[in-house]
Order: C-alpha cells, then structure tokens, then sequence
C-alpha cells in the first residue's frame, strides 16, 4: 500500500498577516508617577478618524496623541490603517483601566474594544523627599537616577508667616531634555514665586553617588488658615539615552526613553495666630522712614517702607501717632519681591504727602506698625522718630501775582518749546496705552468672582494666541505673573484673605500679567 503525503506547498508556508482594530498598551504593570503607552490601531473605514479620546481610570493622559498612517498591500488589496499612540501617567497605587472604548462611524458602522486591566505598584522612591533613601531606591529598582525633591525651610508655621519651599532637581543620568509635568495648586496659600531661572547646576554627593543638583522651583508661602495644609507634589518629565552596549562605542548607541518621577508632598502644621497678633504684620518687618522735606513750596514729603520675610502686599500703611496739622494724602509706591536670594524678602512702600495749614513750624508726628514675631511669639511695635521743621506758604506765593519789582517772565527759548512738545507727545502715547491697559483689565475682572475672572483670563489669552495650560509651566515673567495670579483666585475660593480689597489685588495681577 503506498502512502501519500501532501507537501504543504510554499505559499502555506509564508506568513499571513491580519490587521485588524486594535486596542493595547506596553506593559500591564507599573509604578506610581510611570508612563504607560496606549496604542489604538484603526483600518479601512476607521482609518478616517481624526480625533480620539481615550478613556482611562487611575492613569491620567499627559500629551495629545501621536498619530501615524499606514497603508499595505495585502492580497492586491490597499489597506489603510491609522494608529494612536497616548502617553499616560500613573496617578496611584492599585488597579488601573484603559477603556472600554466605542468608536461609531457617521454610516452606524460601530467597533467596541473591550477595557485593558493594569496594575500600579506603590512608588517606595516617590514616598519621600530624602534624596539619599530616593537614590538607592531607583538603584534598587534598575531605573534612572533622575528625582526631584521638595524642601520647606519649616514644618510649622502660624496663620500668615512665610514658609520657602523649594524643589531640588537630582540627575545622574544622560538627560537629553526635561520639562515640569505639574505643579501643585497650593489654594491653601498666598503664594510668590521665586525667581530661579538663572539658577545653573551644581555637583552634589547624595550618599557615595555625585549627582547634579539645580533648584527649579522655589515659593514663599503664606498660609491661609491653621490646621495641616498640604503642599502637592511636583512632577517631571525626560527623556533619557540608556546605553544599550559597554564597548567602544557604547557611548553613542542606545535607547531613548521617556522617564517621569514625582516628588513627596509635603505637610506644614499651621498655627492659630494669638490674641496678641490682632492687627499686626506677621513676620520679620524693619521699618525705614525718610527725613520729611519740603522743596519750592511743595508739600512735605516723607518715605516710609516695610521690609522683611512677612506677607506685606496685605499689610496696612504705617500709621500716625497723633494727627498732624496738616491734610494728609498717602501714595502706594508698590511692592517688591526679592526673588533673586534663597530666603526671599518683600519691601512694600509708601509716600506720604502733607500740605500744611499754615507757614511756621510744621510738627511732623512719629509713624508706627505693629508686627507679631513668629520666632518668639511677641508682638512688637516698629517706630520712626517724629521731625520738626519749617514750612512755608508756598502755594498761595504761587498762585498771587508777580511782584512789580521782579523781572518780566522771558519767552520760551525754541529748543525748550520743541522739548516741552516732544515730552507732551510721549505722555499722550503713555496715557492712550495705560487707557488701553485699564480697558483690557477692567474688561477681564468685570465679574469679580475667581471662577468668572479665570475664565476671562485663560479666554484673553487664546485669543492672543498663548496656551494657559502651557503657560503654568513656562519658565518666564509671564508664566510667573500668570501663576500667581492663578495662586491668588485659588486661594479665593477656598479661604477669605485678609487683605483689605481683594479685587485690586486681582486687578493689580491681571495687569501685571498683561503687561509681563
């Protein structure tokens, strides 16, 4: 009996390859802070979407899908096949999903993918701000030594005292770019930014390992209210070359991946401020006056300036021991912020202007602010001496005519008639600027709420074509005043400040960002 045997021919032999819809990610198992990559396949018809929304639970979507096309011959058949590639960030430990998603063609053609079951390990290296115990728990791990850590110069504080936290950068690894993934709100604080861009790295041994360190974030806080606030965790984002071989050319071959790490939060415990604090600046504050003066018939002028570590965009002007004989008008020359050193200081300052009710001797009385001392619990009163001097009636002389005795006035000289016209002109285009500011500004805050002037804000600036999610990270004067502003309306909705107008507080940050 002869046995035949078919030869499977060589066609069978090659490969045949299926596209299909599809849904998949890289890994099933990750770490807090970790990145997950969601690939979404789509062909024929569903090749024609343009736009996908992936659901996701306990992962959050950091950037905007990459989108590749395709097209393959299969058969003598073109097949078309578009795929999405998301980036997603584990938000916490425990189980995770992507999907289940239901993509509907406008025909009624429907494909349903069935949801994608992850699991998130807990982060031991993202539960502390302790570099040393950060670095050999990466080590431990096989991951980059590439963290950032956050750093408060106190762990208690009263209600008002400034509390500086800065986020230290550690790399060890061959970074080729990074960037800040998230900021904390901090709604529970009145916050200034520090400025730290001019901040370059330094070496820094963290146990027996040489690692750069640069500080890329640093705020002064002001609590709001007492009890335990917290302060959230910041995030960054790398992408990093991992060397692939050990041998001569090890340095210039490797993968390039994208890493990300999140600092620790951290606590501050906030105390109730004193009876004996009622009405006083909270702080370190020295207090600095100038010698009145009076020049051609003016009226007397002095200075008064606050300076120190204390919140004094909210503090009241020094005030007068006794009222002095003569009309008062007081000047808000404005608030600075050291933003340059490591422990910041602010300096807010005033002009008083006082016209005299009669030439002779004009007593000018002592100024006072009252402070309460965090350190010592004491409050203090800061004092500047009075001053006596002679004023003159210089106004009325001003106004009265001019003596028979004294020479006729001489007519303007060209060069001094062409200056006056030309400073005229520079004022005429300052003013119609300054118009159009405080239209723009009072345009934004019609509607004082914090949720209305947000919308505003964020409404004003795609319309000049600047993304407010990118501008909470931009390293620059406008994404400080922009974050600040944002500081400001999220402390507004979730605590009263004691200032005495919130809304020229908001109007004098939505300038400042307008102009920055």
């Amino acid at each position: 009996m002869v046995r035949r045997v078919l030869l499977p021919s060589a066609l069978c032999l090659l490969p045949f390859v299926v596209l299909a819809n599809d849904l998949s990610v890289d890994r099933r198992t990750l770490r807090a802070g970790e990145t997950v990559t969601i690939t979404v396949s789509l062909e024929d018809a569903f090749a024609s979407i343009d736009d996908l929304d992936i659901p996701v639970k306990n992962l959050v979507v950091i950037a905007n899908p990459s989108v590749s096309s395709e097209f393959s011959w299969i058969n003598g058949t073109v097949v078309r096949r578009k795929i999405f590639r998301f980036v997603a960030r584990a938000a916490g430990p425990g189980p995770a999903l992507v999907g289940p998603l239901t993509i509907t063609l406008p025909d009624g053609e429907r494909e349903s993918f069935a949801p994608v079951a992850l699991q998130i390990l807990p982060d031991r290296a993202a539960g502390s701000n302790d570099p040393v115990a950060v670095l050999r728990e990466l080590l431990a791990t096989g991951r980059d030594p590439f963290f950032v850590v956050a750093e408060a110069d106190k762990s208690e504080a009263y209600v008002g005292e400034q509390v500086v936290v800065t986020w230290w950068l550690f790399n060890g690894a061959s970074v080729q770019e990074w960037q800040i993934g998230g900021v904390p709100k901090l709604a529970e604080f009145w916050v200034e930014e520090v400025d730290v861009r001019s901040a370059q790295p330094t070496q820094s041994f963290v146990g027996d390992y040489a690692l750069q360190r640069m500080p890329i974030r640093r705020v002064a806080l002001f609590p709001l209210k007492s009890g335990t606030l917290q302060i959230g965790s910041m995030e960054v984002e790398a992408t990093v070359m991992r060397r692939t071989s050990g041998g001569p050319f090890g340095l210039f071959e490797g993968n390039v991946v994208d890493v990300g790490f999140s600092s620790a939060p951290l606590t501050v415990n906030v105390r109730p401020l004193p009876a004996a604090a009622a009405g006083a600046i909270v702080g370190d504050v020295k207090l600095n006056c100038s010698t009145p003066r009076q020049r051609n018939g003016g009226p007397v002028v002095m200075d008064a300036s606050l300076t120190g570590r204390g919140n004094l965009r909210a503090a009241a002007a020094p005030q007068f021991e006794s009222p002095p004989q003569a009309n008062v008008q007081l000047v808000d020359r404005g608030t600075a912020l050291d933003r340059a050193t490591a422990v910041p200081s602010m300096t807010r300052r005033w002009q008083y202007l006082l016209f005299p009710d009669r030439a002779g001797e004009l007593m000018v009385p002592a100024v006072t602010s009252a402070i309460f001392l965090p350190a010592t619990g004491e409050r203090q009163v800061l004092r500047c001496a009075g001053a006596t001097l002679t004023v003159s009636a210089a106004r009325a002389e001003l106004s009265s005519s001019p003596r028979r005795s004294e020479p006729a006035a001489r007519p303007l000289a060209p060069v001094a008639i062409a200056a006056a016209a030309l400073l005229l002109a520079i004022s005429g285009v300052m003013f119609k600027r300054h118009r159009a500011l405080s239209r723009d500004v009072g345009q934004i805050v019609t509607d004082a709420s914090p949720a209305a002037v947000r919308e505003a804000v964020n409404l004003r600036l795609v319309k000049d074509g600047i993304d407010p999610a990118a501008l909470l990270h931009e390293t620059s004067d406008r994404g400080d005043a922009y974050r600040s502003l944002r500081s400001l309306l999220d402390g507004l909705e979730t605590e009263r400040i004691r200032i005495g107008d919130p809304d020229d507080e908001i109007r004098r940050r939505v300038r400042d960002l307008l102009v920055a």
